[in-house]
């Protein structure tokens, strides 16, 4: 019995040995910022982008666990610089960057362009004639600012997001802004800007993204996320696209989605809910804002109401009240079309009808082609009202190419 219980002993001394000589698993603290289309808050607050899912599927593969923070990249770029276990992503790769960090990648790519203000008259022959320029938006420490600070530009005006530059650029603040073409839809949906307002005038370089890692992380935990991210661009066996190539078109190129609701529950909503505001205008739109039903369906999140006034004010949203209050006149979708201007005049046009517009989908990956029924209401109180109820179409199936954009060519 002694000889047994020695033997335990051992064996328990062994094992707690173990414990404290092997090597523990890398704790990560992974980092990104609002980029689109590669990361970016969606409508509901989630997370999400190209370089998104790819960095959830790596992180699927390897069983490695931690939580994605959005910040702003100044500050994430500085983390992931002195904080050990920190990964950063999309990061740029480039000369300047490269003895910085550990890579993984890439990812995705960029193509970085010189916009003006549309009917500036501003023409480039070359990057050098940017300098003559009073001034150029960049966004604070992005490869674009980095870029131009190495060829020794002194007209730089540093900006905290890409909003911030696109906006100045409009208001006719500063004359060009350095930026990528990919997502610059996106770029304008969020800052509320029509980007017919704006035009590229000069290609000027194209970059790869890549998740930059703190040196504190051991090469183990890389060398899995180079393999995981290796093995998700590969063609699967039977031909056709590769898991990677779904994820980065699902955001290049809008997707249909099937299952959604139905055309004729999207309009019957809509006749309920212009009903009720003939009835009790002030007393729907509470109700709306509170997402209480029917006006907001509790067991199927694709169906609820928005509302608009005459003049593309949003005074009512079922599904996510931070809209409301916002004017929405000239801001496009996120494949630039102008569709909530087209729906109210086409309302106040013609009382009722159908318009089509590109969004994200809740719980799906990628952008979703999304058709609305509208009908011109008039509320208690005597005010023309616009209400609205969206749903995901199902279309004809297609196949998307993950091809290079062609930098002599900027597609809006």
């Amino acid at each position: 019995m002694l000889k047994n219980l020695l033997g335990m002993l051992l064996a328990m001394v062994i094992i707690l040995s173990g414990c404290v000589i092997g090597q523990p698993a890398a704790k990560l603290r992974i980092i990104t910022e609002d980029n689109p289309p590669y990361n970016f808050t969606d409508e509901r607050g989630n997370i999400s982008g190209q370089s998104t899912e790819v960095v959830r599927q790596i992180m699927k593969a390897t069983g490695d666990q931690a939580g994605i923070e959005l910040l702003p990249w100044s500050q994430g770029y500085e983390l992931v610089q002195n904080e050990p276990g920190v990964m950063l992503y999309s990061t740029a790769r480039i000369p300047v960057r490269e003895n910085l960090f550990k890579w993984v990648g890439p990812v995705s790519f960029a193509d970085s362009w010189f916009y003006a203000r549309r009917g500036a008259s501003i023409a480039l022959n070359s990057v050098e004639d940017a300098r003559q320029v009073k001034s150029i938006a960049v966004y604070k420490d992005d490869v674009n600012q980095l870029y131009l600070t190495g060829q020794g530009f002194k007209n730089l005006d540093i900006n905290q997001d890409p909003m911030q530059c696109i906006t100045k650029l409009v208001e006719g603040k500063v004359d060009l802004w350095l930026a990528p073409a990919q997502g610059m839809e996106f770029i304008a949906y969020e800052a509320k800007i029509n980007l017919a307002e704006i035009e590229a005038v000069k290609y000027v370089f194209r970059y790869d993204y890549y998740i930059a890692i703190n040196k504190s992380v051991p090469d183990t935990t890389v060398q899995a996320w180079q393999k995981a991210l290796d093995d998700l661009k590969k063609q699967p066996a039977s031909g056709g696209m590769s898991e990677y190539e779904k994820i980065i078109t699902s955001y290049a190129l809008p997707q249909y989605a099937e299952g959604s609701i139905t055309a004729e529950a999207a309009k019957v909503l809509v006749e309920k809910t212009a009903a009720d505001f003939a009835r009790d205008a002030a007393d729907t739109i509470a109700k709306i804002n509170a997402g209480q039903a029917p006006y907001r369906d509790n067991s199927n999140p694709d169906l609820y109401v928005y509302v608009f006034d005459p003049d593309v004010l949003e005074v009512a949203n079922a599904n996510n009240p931070a809209p409301v209050g916002r004017s929405f006149k000239g801001v496009p979708d996120m494949a630039g079309k102008l569709f909530r201007d087209a729906i109210v005049n086409n309302a106040l046009q013609n009382g009722s009808g159908w318009e089509d517009y590109v969004f994200t989908m809740p719980g799906r990956i990628g952008l979703f082609h999304k058709s609305v029924y509208y009908k011109l209401a008039t509320g208690s109180d005597g005010k023309r009202y616009i209400i609205c109820a969206g749903r995901y179409p199902a279309g004809p199936a297609h196949r998307n190419l993950a091809l290079p954009i062609d930098k002599d060519a900027v597609v809006y």
